[in-house]
């Protein structure tokens, strides 16, 4: 029996040099250090573009150790999209574009071009051969899920299948799940049982495909692989041992000495647990549950959601993935800004799973980045501003977007006007890459969680239930409203800020999700865009007529935005109006810090600050300082927007934003109310 081992190792753009150091050491190198003493063993080896190309700069040696180990035969390489992206996610063009750019990497590396790659994720398509076909790939590798959602049983899938699309071939390799939760995680006389079953069963084949960090770098799995119990050498000897009648063998090598198994078309797909995490919160959940529940008959049918149903669960990840389609486009001439799109494409930033995902800030701040350098690649040189108002999110409603050489604001006019983007070129960051506390299915295990400890290495981390610390649920709270910047709180005057810290108080006006009308004129030296909402501040149960209307004008070239407010209506008594900002700074410590009058505060700072007519926001990593200034004194509302999110190590607390709200007393009795506002931003180096 032939068994094809295959091993994808991957770190996103973006992800920290510190934190590339760990996975080096905890696993790609201990992995091959292993391997090397057993060179009758064959392995199938995938290394993400940024990956590969951070450990070719930093890690010579190790590179040569690989080209030695593919040179004798022992490894067989496998291509893929070049900054791992999902392909549904892109056009075909990018697609080819990004494996063609992976394939030169490895054949600059290892002198061959591979025949074969790792589909990010899984995530499968029928469209996928015709991509794949004419980028030059051979065989690509997904899930045995794929196959039995079509009524495949898993003693049809010891082998491969051939498929196509429009006439374009592409071979597919199923692999098992059994595998996939045995390795490393189970006893090697429990591997030993099942491959003696499937040799029993006439099977030819078996195949394993999955991430090299559960080989040292998930929780527990360090000691557990490599130093108490040395669960790799320990296969690896089990492998040799056996040798006579299980074989390691390549993709390439298998596909030369056997057909395929027969012809399928497969659906859209990716592994099970992609499919529990692509379906709403609560959904989500439940069929969580009943993939536990073994017995249940036709298991192999529930294939759960679709995953680019993650740019409906998400709006910011849709936000992040029509803007990188929209400069796609625009970058078609423009190789360097084309670059920067494809890094922006890497799948990570796009959804959130068991791993951190979308929830971490970092991931989401380098998509950003990438897409800021290509704008900035394609922008005109001459000073400028300019405005449209178009469906960029394709929700069917209109969205407004200003841009100058410095900034980029992007508006929902269908949700209170809300600034949700904030591009500050000259740093290439998007100040409001926030993301709103929702609710997920797996809160619920929440108070389950009642170890710190790390799992012990005989867990899969989809079996883990750990905390990084106590008392999580106490920040289980969650938004009504996208996090974003220019929301504008008609309040009572009994407002407070630990209610409305929870999201849980509430407000007689009508204006935070509701939709404002937007027009956009330009002038001798900037682009204004004026919204306006006729709604109404409910006292009691008479909805009194209120009128909000905010103009921002973006100057030509750079310099402060500045935005008017103007109240008026029939309000009765004194209300309280806010204008949220909300400020994603990457992270909380160090030199960072909110400056409102003369004191600074801690960014996690939650309090009424007392009255004040500017603050400022200092974030040195981030190359950026933010200065709000009011022409009315104000009192300031602030705290920090925190999510409770699983990632590989448990539940944890991470820190999203910083929410900063001048809140003044309006009496409109006394005539239309006023007030402007002036926003600079700055670059603020360390």
């Amino acid at each position: 029996m032939n068994f094809i081992f295959c091993i994808h190792n991957h770190q996103p753009v973006g992800n920290m040099d510190f934190i590339l150091e760990e996975a080096y050491a905890r696993s790609y190198m201990p992995f091959f250090d292993v391997l090397k003493d057993f060179t009758e063993i064959k392995v199938n080896l995938h290394f993400s573009g940024f990956l590969f190309s951070w450990l070719r700069e930093h890690k010579p040696d190790y590179i040569r150790l690989l080209r030695k180990m593919k040179k004798s035969g022992q490894l067989e390489i496998i291509s893929g999209g070049m900054y791992e992206p999902v392909f549904s996610l892109l056009s075909e063009e990018d697609g080819i574009a990004q494996i063609k750019m992976h394939l030169d990497l490895m054949e600059d590396a290892f002198g061959e071009r591979p025949a074969g790659m790792w589909l990010a994720e899984r995530v499968y398509e029928p469209y996928i051969p015709k991509v794949l076909h004419k980028a030059g790939i051979a065989y690509t590798l997904v899930d045995d899920n794929h196959f039995k959602v079509l009524g495949l049983e898993e003693r049809d899938l010891y082998g491969y299948y051939i498929t196509e699309y429009e006439g374009r071939p592409l071979s597919v390799f199923p692999g098992l799940e059994f595998l996939r939760y045995a390795i490393p995680f189970k006893q090697i006389d429990v591997l030993d049982a099942y491959l003696k079953d499937v040799l029993s069963q006439g099977g030819d084949l078996v195949v394993f495909g999955d991430d090299g960090e559960k080989f040292g770098l998930w929780p527990g799995t360090f000691d557990y692989v490599y130093k108490k119990e040395g669960w790799l050498r320990s296969f690896f000897e089990y492998l040799a041992k056996n040798s006579s009648w299980l074989t390691t063998t390549t993709f390439s090598e298998y596909m030369k000495a056997k057909r395929p198994a027969g012809r399928a078309y497969l659906g859209c797909e990716s592994y099970k647990e992609m499919g529990e995490w692509s379906l709403p919160a609560g959904v989500s959940q439940a069929y969580g549950d009943m993939l536990n529940e073994q017995d249940i008959p036709y298991r192999r049918f529930l294939s759960g959601g679709y995953f680019k149903n993650f740019l409906v669960k998400y709006a910011e990840s849709n936000d992040m993935h029509k803007k990188a389609l929209r400069l796609s486009k625009k970058a078609v001439r423009n190789t360097g800004a084309k670059r920067h799109v494809y890094m922006a494409q890497c799948n990570d930033s796009y959804w959130h799973g068991v791993f951190g995902g979308l929830y971490l800030p970092h991931l989401r701040g380098s998509v950003y980045s990438h897409l800021i350098e290509a704008r900035k690649l394609l922008d005109p040189a001459r000073p400028f501003a300019d405005g449209y108002i178009e469906d960029v999110n394709f929700d069917g409603y209109d969205e407004a977007v200003l841009n100058n050489n410095e900034l980029e604001a992007s508006f929902l006019l269908k949700e209170g006007g809300a600034l949700y983007g904030l591009d500050y070129k000259p740093s290439s960051v998007n100040v409001m890459a926030t993301l709103m506390r929702r609710y997920e299915g797996y809160h619920e295990k929440i108070k389950q969680a009642v170890s710190t400890n790390t799992a012990n290495g005989t867990k899969t981390i989809h079996e883990m239930v750990t905390a990084k610390e106590e008392g999580l649920d106490a920040y289980l709270h969650y938004d009504w409203y996208r996090r974003g910047s220019l929301i504008d709180h008609v309040m009572g005057g009994d407002a407070a800020l630990e209610p409305f810290y929870r999201g849980k108080y509430l407000e007689p006006g009508d204006f935070v999700k509701e939709p404002y009308l937007g027009v956009i004129g330009k002038e001798k030296k900037a682009v204004r865009l004026a919204m306006e909402r006729s709604g109404h501040c409910w006292q009691g149960e008479k909805g009194l007529p209120l009128t909000v209307r905010k103009d921002v004008i973006l100057p030509w070239g750079e310099g402060p935005v500045v935005v008017d407010y103007a109240l008026e209506g029939a309000a009765e008594g004194l209300i309280n109006f806010g204008v949220e900002w909300n400020f994603s700074l990457l992270g909380t410590g160090g030199e960072r810090f909110l400056e409102a009058g003369s004191t600074k505060y801690p960014l996690t700072t939650k309090d009424v600050l007392g009255q004040a007519e500017k603050l400022r926001l200092y974030d040195p990593y981030q190359n950026v300082e933010i200065s709000l200034e009011w022409d009315r004194p104000a009192e300031i509302w602030t705290f920090p927007v925190e999510v409770v999110s699983l990632s590989e190590n448990g539940f944890e607390r991470n820190y999203q934003s910083t929410m900063v709200m001048p809140v003044w007393p309006v009496d409109l009795s006394e005539g239309p109310w006023r007030m402007s506002m002036k926003l600079q931003l700055k670059q603020a180096h360390r």
